[in-house]
């Protein structure tokens, strides 16, 4: 009989957890994590009362072996800097390693249909967006994943459509998932501590390809240099290449270019007006344009040839237009007088900084926390539309010495609240007809708040106190 460790008790090792403690009765089910305190949660003690089939040990305390399934969570450094244990230990033992997608894709594969979606930005914008146009068209379907619910807090049932943003630390630990619709937005340096290399990072993220078959779709980003090498490397695959672009129309694929959609899947010849007044950017129109592929190559799997493209296309592009955008990721709070307030926490490295720069004008910027690899320094095309910066955080003197440089006015304000209090008194005594104060930190948060999530709560507050 087999034996489940959930290895890491965050939010997603609980719901884990719960699950399999309901789903397998008759099975031990253990959970276990490296930080000791962890194993003291007060929801495991609750847990531990409703389920006689559940322990809670720490990992010295536990014995693998060739039956035992352990739900890794993705959070923990498998490779590097250092290989945690947990690979020796299957290793010796022939112990399995997964994450919980992958145990969800096992438990639920039969008669239900699998998006993934992936890529260093963007993805969480394009799966909430997914999500949205699915239920806009009445489409019984659950998002889940990287975006902040843990898939087995989501429904599972049968002929459902599930949309899950999975990260390249997921993809570490998924051999079996077959995605139906497999997303890859682009590929930029990011988590190259965990992965040790640019080229480790792009082999895992090539993975959400893996167990395609050719009645699948791989939808990738052609505009992307990285993921365009995924794209010529996969022709010879059997799934479904689409391309996406924002400069060119492709051969088979989706494209945006200056308020046009044009949908050119498997020969269709399909040219809709859409544009967003709540996704912008060229960025957004990338992840407009990925959305309305995977919905369209879902009704050309599901239906086959057996429904109107030109219909169809019209009421993907008519939910688009609804959709309001994703929290945190160039959210627009309030607009006060002539000053817009924009949220963008999520931007929490330089290349997600930069749609945001290139969207707006007249910006009055927030940024810093933790710094990641290369700071700020690609940024300086659009330092011309920054009015001022407001640095907080551990980044502060290293993006100073940069903007310093590039002659953009700026002020070192130690925290969030002074930077936006500054900001908007540079804003309201400023005669510009339309100011911009722009939170979008180009860095992590852990420095001064425990995720972008809190941070950009903390900014909507700000706001909303005014």
């Amino acid at each position: 009989m087999e034996n489940f460790v959930v290895y890491g008790l965050g939010k997603s090792g609980i719901s884990t957890l719960k699950a399999l403690s309901i789903k397998f009765p008759n099975h031990k089910i253990i959970g276990t994590d490296d930080n000791l305190l962890a194993l003291q949660n007060q929801g495991l003690t609750a847990l531990l009362d409703q389920f006689s089939n559940l322990q809670i040990l720490a990992p010295n305390e536990i014995k693998f072996d060739n039956k035992t399934k352990i739900i890794f969570s993705p959070g923990i450094p498998l490779y590097f800097p250092r290989r945690h244990k947990i690979l020796e230990i299957c290793q010796k033992t022939n112990a399995e390693l997964l994450c919980d997608l992958e145990l969800f894709y096992r438990l639920n594969s039969i008669d239900n249909f699998f998006i993934g979606i992936t890529g260093t930005n963007g993805k969480s914008t394009t799966t909430a967006l997914i999500g949205f146009i699915l239920k806009h068209l009445e489409i019984p379907s659950e998002i889940g994943g990287n975006i902040g619910i843990p898939c087995f807090e989501i429904n599972q049932n049968k002929n459902f459509c599930y949309a899950f943003e999975t990260s390249s630390y997921q993809l570490d630990l998924m051999t079996k998932t077959k995605f139906d619709i497999a997303i890859l937005t682009n590929i930029t340096p990011d988590h190259l501590d965990r992965h040790g290399s640019m080229a480790n990072y792009i082999n895992v993220k090539k993975r959400i390809f893996a167990n395609q078959n050719h009645h699948d779709y791989a939808i990738i980003n052609i505009d992307d240099e990285n993921c365009l090498k995924i794209f010529h490397e996969l022709k010879n695959d059997q799934s479904q290449l689409i391309a996406i672009s924002t400069q060119k129309i492709p051969e088979s694929g989706v494209a945006i270019i200056d308020g046009v959609l044009y949908n050119t899947i498997s020969s269709t010849n399909i040219k809709l007006p859409l544009t967003s007044q709540f996704l912008l950017g060229q960025h957004n129109d990338q992840n407009i344009a990925f959305a309305f592929a995977s919905i369209f190559c879902y009704y050309k799997k599901i239906h086959k040839d057996y429904f109107d493209d030109l219909l169809i296309s019209q009421k993907i592009c008519e939910a688009i237009r609804l959709f309001k955008g994703l929290k945190h990721r160039l959210q627009i709070v309030k607009q006060l007088d002539d000053i817009c307030f924009i949220n963008d926490s999520k931007a929490t490295n330089a290349e997600s900084s930069q749609n945001a720069l290139k969207a707006y004008d007249n910006i009055f910027w927030i940024l810093g926390g933790r710094p990641k690899e290369g700071g700020i320094s690609t940024l300086k095309p659009y330092f011309k539309k920054i009015f001022k910066a407001y640095l907080i955080g551990e980044a502060s003197d290293d993006f100073a010495k940069i903007l310093s440089e590039n002659n953009v006015n700026f002020e070192k304000c130690f925290d969030l609240k002074t930077a936006f209090s500054k900001s908007l008194f540079d804003a309201k005594n400023n005669s510009l007809s339309k100011k911009n104060i722009l939170l979008s930190p180009s860095c992590a948060s852990l420095d001064q708040f425990k995720s972008f999530e809190e941070r950009g709560d903390f900014f909507c507050k700000l706001v909303n106190d005014i």
